[in-house]
């Protein structure tokens, strides 16, 4: 089963208070949890809010211009879904009325309590905000979830059926060409004899010649398929070379790349590479969002730039200091000492934010790209790879890396 998307993100955690004491010590204490934006101005907090999206929110009361309450106030307006633990060294009565509506997780005096304590607590109160997130999303949406699945499981028997149907149509049709090359082959054996006798059997000789030529031809083209990334859905190796010759392929046509004269270009390492943990067909439907999104989001008459090499470690892709400020995709859950190979895809386009990717992820109908996600999530939870994104505003082009093992 493929965890939401929201779970295979690293968590982000929002830190609002003007002291920076209180800054540095929560960086050390959440170092190891996730990412850490610290604010000591309440409508610069606000601001952040806007523009990007967070799992969880600390927040001081006592505050200049706004205190801590009137911030949440405010902030659940433009992010109903995001959870608060309030940092207080005035935990009074009348405080604590005031955020009993504002269903904060929880109220910790200053100076913070014990860092085991501290730390242990955090995943909890990230998990209840990817709840409530969850249940606001049902709410909203419920209706188009119910139909969005309909059509899937649809979708899915029509391409099963389909697929399955051709394959066992390719298989009978390659028995066949077999029983038919074995037979030309055994009546142009005949025939040679008599050919060198009865000059009049010549052209007969001949077409049977090219007829047996053809028909092995024709066997070679089926066992071709039958050893590809394709012919079992679930158990066919993922040979990097063809799956991802056949992704660009079909991205282009997606994205109408030809109309608009948009060009991949690939450089490859490792184009023997056989993907560890997914079958072809899995491998195919992860490429295909990935490329597809820097094709969409490409401008008209620009390249899109793949490149492929190998690495001893999958974490290399994450401890690259170019990648300093990605946000990734299943990082917790990779083979960070697997071998494996990092594609790189870059486009002309505008660098996404926290908010357009994390749409993107969870399918959010505000979404602008067209291409579902579902396919990549699933491929790199099956084979523990890892995806980065280039971040805007740290970053002005579009950038991706899928980290895969071999």
């Amino acid at each position: 089963m493929t965890p939401e998307p929201a779970e295979l993100t690293t968590p982000r955690i929002l830190a609002l208070d003007d002291e920076r004491q209180i800054h540095a010590s929560l960086r050390l204490r959440l170092a190891n949890i996730g990412e850490l934006v610290a604010c000591s101005d309440p409508q610069a907090a606000l601001a952040r809010l806007r523009q990007e999206s967070f799992d969880l929110c600390l927040v001081d009361i006592h505050m200049p211009g706004m205190d801590g309450l009137e911030f949440i106030e405010q902030a659940r307006q433009i992010d109903p879904g995001l959870g608060y633990v309030v940092l207080s060294g005035h935990g009074t009565e009348e405080n604590l009325r005031r955020a009993i509506p504002l269903q904060i997780y929880d109220f910790l005096p200053k100076p913070l309590p014990d860092r085991a304590g501290f730390e242990r607590r955090i995943p909890e109160w990230i998990q209840r905000t990817k709840l409530r997130r969850r249940e606001l999303s049902l709410v909203r949406d419920s209706g188009a979830l119910a139909q969005d699945l309909d059509v899937a499981r649809i979708e899915r028997d029509i391409e099963f059926t389909a697929s399955e149907s051709a394959r066992d149509a390719l298989l009978q049709s390659a028995n066949l060409l077999t029983t038919i090359h074995a037979l030309l082959a055994s009546a142009t054996r005949s025939l040679a004899a008599r050919e060198k006798q009865d000059a009049s059997l010549g052209s007969i000789y001949r077409s049977l010649q090219e007829a047996a030529k053809t028909a092995e031809a024709a066997t070679s083209i089926t066992e071709g398929f039958f050893n590809s990334a394709y012919a079992n859905r679930d158990t066919s190796p993922a040979h990097l070379g063809g799956c991802l010759n056949h992704a660009i392929s079909i991205c282009q046509r997606w994205t109408r790349a030809e109309q608009e004269q948009k060009l991949v270009d690939v450089v490859s390492a490792e184009p023997n590479a056989i993907i560890h943990g997914l079958s072809g067909i899995e491998f195919l439907l992860l490429l295909i969002p990935a490329l597809g999104v820097a094709l969409e989001l490409a401008p008209p008459r620009s390249t899109v730039q793949v490149r492929v090499e190998g690495v001893a470690r999958l974490d290399t892709a994450s401890r690259d200091p170019h990648a300093q400020g990605f946000v990734w995709v299943n990082r917790r859950q990779s083979a960070h000492s697997s071998p494996g190979i990092l594609l790189r895809v870059r486009a002309s386009a505008v660098a996404l934010d926290h908010n357009q990717i994390k749409d993107w992820l969870e399918a959010a109908p505000s979404s602008r790209i067209r291409l579902p996600s579902r396919g990549l999530l699933h491929g790199l939870t099956r084979c523990k790879g890892m995806l980065g994104f280039a971040v805007a505003p740290a970053f002005e082009r579009f950038e991706l890396v899928l980290a895969l093992p071999t």
